[in-house]
């Protein structure tokens, strides 16, 4: 039977728009002579195998290029002069530093373009490794909403205006405040300080979203230093962390997953241990690092100070040493593994390790 039933693709097909029937021009005019192909006649189809691959070949390929919007047109334009660094679908790498992480990178170009991101196997620190937000990165260089050039006002200008405006604003300006993340780069240090020293009256402020302050105060008040230590989980048989995502989130995640999983295999190679290091999480939040570890106790935030006393006059009782008073009650629900991980602390003294991700520096001291 005839399907006398008549599809169109939208309203300006059925009302015959002029500008859908010019645009019609472009694809395929004449029709797709599938009929006279496809007709059988006593189970034997009327062309022969050449004539109907032919046309079978062409119908599949007409129907789905009908399908779509018409491709616009990209020329590819060979070069000129080409670069002694660039050659056409080879690909070149660039080592680079995430600024927001500190991370080793190698990137992927193509043609100029970054296209991917990988570690930096020659990192002393990184060892190959990379993370999400490394990986990620390289997207926010093919952001349209980017800004594309200087503004002042909410108005486009040019880089010599903003500059005018900008020194002759410094010029009368009675303080000044220069806001930055946490800077790591000595180049950009040194610009700051020569910029402070010129204006006596600027001041520079560092503001991170996630602060470590509480560990930078605690080792000045401990040890004079107002820094962050450098951790080494690869050389620690017992590890207990309170609330640190060290795996996750906390201070140098890809460096410090790359010295955890050293002892963490059992494997007979060259490259494995006998032994496997030990690790007690304890958190309020599942995390990765959580997920991980050999022993995991719950905990309420509110608790962590507590629980951070308890495991300090455990391994004091067993070294003979004074105890500190613990305010806030007790953990008895976890005071079992509490005395397990400081029985194991104090056979592992010298390789071992305690961290905090509380930013309270009673808890860092």
């Amino acid at each position: 039977m005839e399907n006398k039933n008549k599809y169109w693709k939208g309203l300006e097909e059925l009302n015959n728009d002029p500008k859908f029937l010019q645009r019609k021009k472009n694809e395929f005019a004449e029709g797709i002579p599938l009929e006279e192909v496809l007709t059988e006649n006593d189970g034997e189809l009327t062309s022969n195998r050449r004539d109907f691959l032919k046309y079978f070949g062409f119908s599949i390929s007409a129907v789905a290029l009908a399908a779509c919007n018409k491709t616009p047109v990209k020329n590819a334009i060979p070069y000129i002069v080409k670069p002694e660094t660039i050659t056409p679908g080879i690909p070149n790498w660039y080592a680079s530093t995430n600024p927001s992480t500190g991370v080793s990178m190698l990137v992927k170009t193509r043609e100029g373009r970054p296209i991917k991101v990988e570690g930096n196997p020659e990192s002393p620190l990184f060892k190959g490794g990379v993370g999400a937000v490394d990986h990620g990165s390289i997207l926010s260089l093919y952001d349209n909403e980017r800004i594309q050039g200087p503004k002042s006002e909410g108005n486009d200008v040019d880089w010599n205006t903003l500059d005018g405006k900008i020194t002759k604003a410094l010029g009368s300006a009675k303080a000044i405040r220069i806001i930055t993340g946490h800077v790591n780069s000595p180049s950009l240090k040194r610009a700051v300080g020569e910029f402070t020293t010129k204006y006596s009256q600027a001041k520079h402020i560092a503001y991170e979203p996630v602060s470590y302050h509480a560990i930078t105060e605690a080792n000045a008040q401990s040890f004079g230093k107002a820094v962050i230590p450098g951790y080494q989980f690869d050389k620690a048989n017992v590890i207990v962390s309170f609330g640190a995502d060290f795996l996750g989130t906390w201070i140098s995640p890809i460096e410090f997953t790359k010295q955890w999983v050293k002892n963490r295999k059992l494997n007979a190679d060259e490259h494995s241990k006998a032994t496997m290091s030990r690790h007690y999480q304890f958190e309020s939040i599942l995390s990765l690092t959580g997920s991980n570890a050999d022993v995991r106790i719950p905990i309420k935030p509110s608790a962590e100070g507590v629980a951070l006393i308890s495991l300090y006059n455990k391994v004091a009782t067993l070294a003979g040493a004074a105890t500190l008073s613990t305010p806030g009650g007790n953990v008895e629900f976890a005071v079992n593994m509490i005395e397990n991980a400081a029985k194991e602390l104090w056979a592992n003294r010298g390789n071992s390790i305690v961290v905090s991700g509380s930013n309270n520096v009673a808890h860092q001291l």
